[in-house]
């Protein structure tokens, strides 16, 4: 046990010099330590704005649903870690069910956590290197008096492995998703329900329409594979009125719209690190999103304004496999044994900055 609260201390002293209270998130039997919560809704309960919620490693690291009504940042280790050569000491994947932002959330962060569905129900919420099936824009009532307080505007949605961005609450609510930024995310779907935001450098995956019922937004520098959609695939197939579409790349598919440095039915199979990197139902062979990488000579990397890359990987902040955190990263760890009053433990470990 000394061993798992040494190596979240030094991953995140950085955060800790700021005064902030980590509660940490670890379900192991036998830990019984009042400060370790078994679920990720008891850390949050005890909290106070600004504090870090810590998802660790466990014995069963899946700590539930979390509803936050509170400013906080929530801190996991990435995701799909056994795709990396040199990932985290310990490689259980802590898991949430779902996430909701709520009343009272506003400019929370979330990165480098698995889970299933993260509903954006405030405003100013950061999400950034999860992996999560969808992010749903909403909306949240003040538990005071049932006025709706926030549209889940203002939102950033930065480095993430996700499905499907937007509302469930009906087409052309200009009150939900404004002024979002969406960037250098690999996304397995589409987007919807936009309005006055940015999408840029994303790659996406879909047979289907992509980028629909937004108003204003500028779509660019994105690369969309279609290779499994069909002669009558369109990127854009219902209104974006007063939005700029220009910069991307279609593969297979006469996708995008003509004209505003848009490339189409680029050749899928000369575009990432590997030829066809996506999920494949037929072998069975998952999506590791490194292969998403752009290969060499791929046409990609000339696409955006003055020959520049576009894609997730490109940009001033591309896309980091597994979504590992920006904090320290152990790399070794040797330990002696376990200490006592008498006998200390001895330890040496190596530490290497992650980006």
């Amino acid at each position: 046990m000394k061993k798992c609260v040494l190596i979240f201390a030094l991953l995140f002293i950085n955060f800790a010099v700021l005064s902030q209270t980590i509660r940490r998130v670890n379900n192991t039997s036998g830990l019984n330590d009042p400060a370790i919560y078994a679920t990720a809704q008891a850390a949050h309960d005890a909290a106070k704005d600004g504090d870090i919620i810590q998802l660790e490693p466990s014995d069963n690291p899946n700590y539930g649903d979390l509803t936050v009504t509170k400013k906080l940042t929530i801190l996991g280790i990435g995701y799909d870690l056994d795709n990396i050569a040199n990932p985290f000491f310990d490689k259980r994947v802590p898991k949430l069910s779902g996430v909701s932002f709520d009343f009272g959330s506003a400019k929370s962060t979330i990165m480098g956590v698995d889970v299933g569905v993260i509903s954006v129900n405030d405003e100013s919420i950061n999400i950034s290197r999860c992996k999560t099936g969808a992010v749903y824009l909403g909306f949240s009532q003040n538990s005071n008096d049932g006025s709706i307080y926030s549209y889940g505007n203002k939102a950033i949605i930065v480095q993430c492995l996700v499905g499907q961005i937007g509302s469930l609450y009906g087409y052309f609510n200009k009150d939900l998703g404004n002024n979002c930024t969406i960037s250098n995310n690999i996304i397995q779907g589409g987007l919807s329900n936009l309005f006055n935001s940015v999408i840029s450098n994303n790659t996406f995956k879909s047979s289907s329409t992509i980028f629909y019922y937004s108003i204003g937004c500028v779509f660019s520098n994105n690369i969309i594979d279609a290779r499994d959609g069909s002669e009558d695939f369109k990127v854009v197939n219902s209104d974006v009125t007063g939005s700029t579409i220009s910069n991307n790349l279609c593969t297979t598919f006469t996708g995008l719209p003509t004209g505003g440095g848009n490339v189409n039915k680029a050749n899928a199979t000369i575009i990432f690190k590997v030829a066809n990197p996506w999920y494949s139902p037929e072998t069975g062979l998952p999506l590791i999103d490194s292969n998403l990488q752009l290969a060499d000579k791929s046409p990609a990397k000339t696409v955006g304004a003055g020959s520049t890359a576009i894609g997730a990987y490109a940009g001033s902040r591309p896309y980091i496999p597994s979504g590992i955190p920006n904090t320290p990263v152990i790399t070794t760890f040797i330990s002696s044994g376990f200490g006592t009053t008498t006998t200390p433990l001895n330890i040496m470990t190596s530490v290497r900055s992650s980006n």
